[in-house]
C-alpha cells in the first residue's frame, strides 16, 4: 500500500542561492542538492490558509504557526511501504529537535493524501501507535488538489491488490491504494518555500516495532535498501537549519521516541 511514487517538482536555485550565502560566514550553508533542492518562494495566502484538520479535530492551516519553520510532508496511514520509513524520521528529528532546545521553533506536519480514509480518529489512533508528537492533518479532497498543485506532490488512487491487505484498524479488506510521492517542503518563518525534496526516506537505526508492523514485504525490502534519490533526518535538519539561520545538529539514528 502507498506504493512510492516520484513526482515533486525540482527547483534549479541551488546554484544561485549557494552564491549568494557563501559570503555570509555566520549562515548555515545550503542543504546538500544530493537531498533535494533550495528554493525561495512565497506561499501565497490563499495555499498558506486552506482548512485542514489535525487528529485532535481541531481546525488548522499552514498558518497556525506564525514564526515557526513549517515541515509539510505526505503520507497516509494505510501505507505498508515507504511511509512507516517517513514517519520513523520524523521521530528521529523531533527527538534531535527537542535535545537542541530547537522544538519550539520548528513543526512538522504530516499531510494525508488519502482523505476519503484518514479521519481525525485514524490520524489519533496512528499517532498512539507510532509516537508521533507532532500534527497529522486531513482534508478535503479539494484541499488536497490545491495543496498537492502549488507544492508539485503526486498522488492517484489505485487498484487494491489481491489478495486485498487489511486494514490495521478496522481489520476489514482494503479496496483501494493510493499511488503518492514522497519527501518533504520547508517553509520558513516567513512563509517562503525553502527546500524541496521528492526523495524516499532512507532510515537508519532500529524501526520502532508499531512502525515495523505497517511494512510489507516490498516495505521492508525498502527499509534495508531506500530508493534514490533519499533523505535521512540529518538532510531534514539541515534543511530546517538553514531556514532558521542557525545550524542543527545531526540527528542520532536510533528507534527511540
Amino acid at each position: 500500500m502507498g506504493r512510492k511514487r516520484t513526482g515533486w517538482r525540482l527547483l534549479a536555485t541551488a546554484g544561485l542561492l549557494a552564491v549568494g550565502l557563501a559570503a555570509c560566514s555566520s549562515a548555515p550553508a545550503p542543504p546538500d542538492g544530493s537531498a533535494g533542492s533550495v528554493a525561495d518562494r512565497p506561499v501565497p495566502a490563499a495555499i498558506r490558509h486552506l482548512p485542514l484538520t489535525d487528529q485532535a479535530g481541531r481546525r488548522v492551516t499552514l498558518a497556525s504557526w506564525p514564526g515557526r519553520t513549517v515541515v509539510v510532508v505526505p503520507f497516509l496511514t494505510l501505507c505498508a511501504d515507504i511511509c512507516p520509513m517517513t514517519t520513523g524520521n520524523l521521530v528521529q528529528v523531533q527527538r534531535a529537535l527537542r535535545a537542541d532546545g530547537a522544538a519550539s521553533a520548528v513543526v512538522l506536519v504530516e499531510v494525508t493524501v488519502d482523505p476519503g480514509r484518514d479521519t481525525p480518529g485514524r490520524l489519533a489512533a496512528y499517532a498512539r501507535l507510532t509516537g508521533a508528537r507532532w500534527p497529522l492533518v486531513t482534508e478535503s479532497p479539494a484541499v488536497l488538489r490545491r495543496l498537492a498543485g502549488f507544492f508539485g506532490f503526486d498522488y492517484r488512487k489505485v487498484p487494491e491488490g489481491q489478495p486485498p491487505d487489511v486494514d490495521w484498524l478496522t481489520h476489514r479488506p482494503l479496496t483501494y491504494d493510493v499511488d503518492h510521492s514522497d519527501g518533504f517542503v520547508v517553509i520558513d518563518p516567513s512563509g517562503v518555500e525553502r527546500f524541496v525534496t521528492g526523495g524516499a526516506p532512507a532510515f537508519h537505526g532500529t524501526l520502532p516495532a508499531a512502525l515495523h508492523r505497517f511494512l510489507s514485504p516490498v516495505g521492508r525490502r525498502h527499509l534495508d535498501h531506500p530508493a534514490r534519490p533519499s533523505w535521512t533526518p540529518t538532510d531534514l535538519l539541515d534543511a530546517v537549519g538553514w531556514s532558521m539561520g542557525r545550524a542543527l545538529p545531526a540527528a542520532p539514528a536510533g528507534g527511540g521516541s
